[in-house]
Formats: structure tokens, sequence, C-alpha cells
């Protein structure tokens, strides 16, 4: 299978996953097995659905794998959704995040933990966003799930640093469903910024500016100390800190910042510039990945942007790419070792394919 944008989909084309548009649990558009119409594929369109997974002979054989099976998946966003309607009315009236609802993310962030810690030593397809008006819970799950499998790597090959400055590599499965509750809940304290601000298309004023910064703190605000780790707080409080310090709320640098609140910056980042707002256009996997390589030693702990580059590829299997030539190609396989010099198949002009290597370092990227 291959993912190809809505944009170059043509009639006939047969969809490989099920297309939702709407909330989690709402009947799929389309469902997998799907022969596409024209019509559909203008719908497509229209519904902002960016690209969709099809079978065809170009992308046949190809497999991404995934990290998270979709019932896992779906089942996380479902809970998330649950959990910021139950925060909507705590902050309304000035409680912290109820213990049921504390308890029943703890489990999905376990759950998915455990799902990610027995995954076999591979780079796995990080699922795409199906839908901008869904954005909050959405980018929740896929941030806990690139967060966990970061952490999971770096954990087990450096192990944890504890309050001595020791490495540990002891108690790695609790750490890891701390961390993924964090970050399931990393951006609640945006729950108390105005939609208009959020959202707002334009460059943000001041005074707009100097309230988004206060979600990480009105967040961590959200949690109380008697049912939240103080791990999983740091989280959300010091998602947004940098490396050089230039970060906010408290301008930390770093190893003075929380580990698994640096574990989840680089998440956090990597998702937010693949994902559409209505003030930018998602950006592809490659632009994702340079925008955290080039943020080494300066937003990012350099040792956790290592990590993520093995994990995350610029040219994801499956993905449509533009070779410098213009033919369009999709990426078969890709070696951790080299991600930008994937294999990838292409269609003749007989009509027949070509499999290979090629060179697709950024400067001779068609686009």
């Amino acid at each position: 299978m291959r993912l190809v944008s809505s944009r170059h989909l043509q009639a006939g084309t047969v969809v490989a996953r099920d297309v939702r548009v709407g909330p989690v649990g709402t009947a799929p558009l389309l469902l997998q097995g799907a022969t596409l119409t024209a019509s559909a594929c203008a719908r497509l369109v229209s519904l902002g659905v960016a690209a969709v997974w099809v079978d065809d002979e170009l992308g046949d054989g190809i497999e991404p794998l995934e990290a998270l099976t979709e019932e896992t998946r779906e089942a996380a966003e479902r809970d998330v959704m649950a959990t910021l309607d139950s925060a909507r009315d705590a902050l309304a009236s000035g409680q912290h995040l109820p213990g049921p609802d504390v308890e029943r993310l703890r489990d999905v962030a376990g759950a998915i933990a455990q799902e990610i810690s027995a995954l076999p030593e591979a780079v796995f397809a990080l699922s795409e966003m199906r839908n901008a008006d869904a954005y909050t819970h959405e980018h929740s799950v896929r941030v806990t799930t690139l967060g966990l499998l970061i952490a999971a790597r770096h954990w087990q090959r450096h192990g944890w640093t504890d309050h001595r400055g020791e490495q540990r590599f002891d108690g790695i499965p609790q750490r890891m469903t701390q961390l993924g509750f964090g970050l399931l809940v990393h951006d609640i304290g945006k729950l108390a910024i105005p939609r208009e601000v959020l959202d707002k298309p334009g460059k943000l004023d001041a005074a707009e500016w100097e309230l988004v910064r206060q979600h990480p703190e009105l967040g961590a605000a959200m949690l109380s100390h008697t049912t939240t780790s103080m791990l999983a707080i740091s989280v959300v409080r010091f998602h947004h800190e940098r490396w050089d310090g230039a970060g906010y709320p408290r301008g930390l640098a770093g190893t003075g910042i929380a580990e698994l609140a640096r574990i989840a910056a680089v998440a956090d980042v990597y998702d937010a510039v693949r994902s559409e707002r209505p003030y930018k256009p998602a950006q592809p996997p490659r632009v994702g990945v340079e925008v955290v390589l080039d943020g080494a030693g300066t937003a990012f702990d350099p040792v956790v942007v290592e990590t993520f580059r093995a994990l995350v590829m610029p040219y994801p299997v499956g993905h449509e790419i533009v070779l410098a030539d213009g033919r369009e190609a999709v990426v078969a396989s890709v070696d951790p070792d080299r991600p930008y010099a994937p294999r990838v198949r292409v269609r003749g002009a007989d009509g027949s394919n070509w499999e290979g290597e090629v060179d697709l370092a950024p400067e001779r990227l068609a686009r």
C-alpha cells in the first residue's frame, strides 16, 4: 500500500485503510476496499483529508509497520476526548481533574506503553492527521505514541537519570506510564485559553502570546499532586522549555529540565510541524525531522535527538515523494543508518515499475 495525496487520487483507486473524518467512534467516510469515484475524490479534498492509503500495483507489497493497533489508538482518542470534556467542567468550577479521569488516562497510558514496549527494534509508521477539527485529542495520542517510542529506545540504551545524576535501568515500565499520562494531557492548559487565540490565522500580538505561554502552568495547576505523579506533572509544566534556556514558562536549561519533559518537547514539536492548523499548513515528514535535527543542542536535548533520528525517517515507508527529475515515487524501504537514501519504487513510461536506492539529500529534492 502507499499514502497518496488526496489531490492526486484518481477514480478507480482502491482504499487500503478506512478513511475517517468525523469524531472517533463515528462511521468511516470510506471503508477499506472501497473503490473511489470521481465525486469521492473531490469530496475528500473538500473535507480537508490530506492523504489516503491506497492499494495499487505501485504500492503492492509495501506494508508500513504501525506502532499502535487501530483499536488501541481509537480507544485512546475516545478516552482523551471524554477527559477533555470533564476537564472543561473542572476548569469552570475551579477544580482539579477528577480522580476517575486521571485513573482512566493512566490506564490508557499504560496500555500504550505496554504495546510499544513489546515492539521489536525497527522503524515504525506514525499515524497521519485525519481531521483538523479533532486536532487536540489526535495530537495528544500521536505525541504520546512518538514520545513513548523515543523513551523506550532511549532508556533501553542509556537508562534514565535519577535525582543523584546516576543512570538506572530499573522501573522503566512505571516511568513509561507516567510519561504517557503526561503526554496525553500535555496541552490540557490550553482549555483555559480562548479558542480564537489558539486558532488565530495571523500572528499573535504580545498579549495573546503571553496568554498562550501560560498554558503549561495552567495545565499543571489542573492536576492534583494527590492523584498525579510529579513526573507526569513535569511533562505538562516543562514541555516548552528549551535546552538553551530560551523556552517557557521558567527558562530552564539543559539537564535542569526534567528528562521526561525533554523527551516530550521533541515529540510535541515534530507532530506540530506535521499537523495542519488554521495558521499554517501541514509539512511533510522530512521537514518535521529537519526541524528536530536542527534544534539539537539549542531547542532540544542532543542525546534525545539522536534517539529520535534513529526512529523517525524523513521519508517514511509508503509515502509519496517527487524525485529531482520530476518523477513520482513511493518509498519501499529505508535503512535507519542511511535515512536520506531510501529504496523507492517508480512507475516507468512503459507502465513497468523500477525499484532502487536513490539519494534524497535535502539539496537534491524537488520539493
